[in-house]
């Protein structure tokens, strides 16, 4: 996934499905983007994850900021 579109995510609770099994998903509030690595904040701890292995993210709310 091109990681200009992650940047839309960052400081937004998302639902991340990797690549090759819609079983592995992970749901966190994307904390940064570092080259193709994602940082996401889950419950009390931090996971970081290849952005080149995501297959789907979603955010849980929408909100338009304005």
């Amino acid at each position: 996934m091109p990681v200009e579109l992650l940047n839309e995510f960052i400081e937004k609770n998302c639902t991340i499905t990797l690549m090759g099994n819609e079983h592995i998903q992970f749901t966190g509030v994307v904390i940064s983007i570092e080259g193709y690595w994602i940082k996401i904040k889950e419950h009390e701890s931090i996971r970081v994850i290849n952005g080149a292995m995501i297959q789907d993210i979603k955010t849980d709310k929408y909100i338009e900021k304005r």
